[in-house]
């Protein structure tokens, strides 16, 4: 029996402690709809015409009671994360979670009708400290403003007259050509998945060709295996970069033509949807 009223004890107290953190009166300064006007990734400055396929939901959200909703800008599917706010420590706290997982911590504050986020994945430091998001802190620094019905509905409007900050150095927010990307891209890139990395070189003739690396353990020490994987011929035609496969490890990719549209490429970062639809990144190497 004293075992059973401890535990109904318990459950009282975590409940009451739920919905103290429901009423916590920032929470109503959270409530509407937003729309992520900056954002800074580990050092490296986000444009904001690559916003749409670089953010869920296109860096538009809906934020009801402690639900922050994703609507798909490309089918509409909607999708939801819970957080929970600490208004008391300094500076405040934010976690955000989803299926019983947490995905981010972070703090944030409120600045003249903006929201202002700094997170970071919980096994990639302790909660920030600061707002700012520096080269190696693996930390997201994000700026959203409200908006209404009327403008949500609206492409985001990209602020050419926005000077870059500090870190902004070497971000160009500007609508590229087809011969400045087809300049832009001449070089070696690496793009990271799920088996390593995958490193492309073009060249201004217009060849390109691909090396799969990886890591293998040998003696205790690991070290990186480059194997050459396609080739071929590559151009940009209205903003999207065009891989024709002449020879590959995989015969059905041969005489194929794969697709890529280009969605936003400096001098050290290339992003883009490739041909299934993913969104991805790729990073210069030389």
């Amino acid at each position: 029996m004293k075992n059973v009223l401890l535990l109904t004890a318990a459950v009282l107290v975590a409940a009451s402690s739920t919905c103290l953190a429901d009423n916590d009166p920032d929470l109503k300064l959270f409530a509407g709809k937003w729309e992520v006007v900056e954002l800074v990734e580990d050092g490296r400055v986000v444009p904001p015409e690559a916003f749409r396929e670089w953010l869920p939901s296109g860096g538009r959200i809906e934020i009801a009671d402690n639900a922050i909703i994703f609507t798909s800008p490309h089918d509409g599917t909607k999708q939801v994360k819970l957080f929970s706010i600490d208004a008391t420590q300094y500076p405040k706290g934010i976690d955000i979670v989803s299926r019983e997982k947490k995905d981010a911590t972070g703090i944030y504050r409120f600045d003249e009708g903006r929201l202002i986020l700094c997170l970071c994945h919980p096994t990639d430091g302790p909660r920030p400290t600061e707002f700012s998001a520096k080269d190696g802190s693996k930390r997201m620094l994000m700026v959203l403003k409200q908006t209404n019905s009327q403008t949500a509905s609206q492409e985001p409007a990209v602020d050419q007259s926005r000077q870059p900050s500090s870190g902004d150095a070497g971000v160009a927010a500007k609508v590229l050509t087809d011969a400045e990307v087809a300049k832009s891209l001449a070089g070696t890139w690496r793009y990271k998945d799920e088996i390593g990395a995958l490193l492309v070189t073009f060249t201004s003739d217009g060849n390109w060709s691909s090396i799969r690396e990886v890591q293998e353990l040998r003696l205790f020490q690991k070290v990186f295996v480059r194997t050459p994987v396609s080739s071929g011929k590559w151009t940009v035609q209205n903003g999207t970069l065009t891989f024709t496969c002449t020879a590959s490890v995989d015969p059905n990719r041969v005489n194929r033509q794969l697709p890529f549209t280009v969605r936003s490429i400096t001098q050290g970062d290339f992003i883009f949807v490739d041909y299934m639809g993913r969104l991805g990144k790729a990073v210069r190497v030389q």
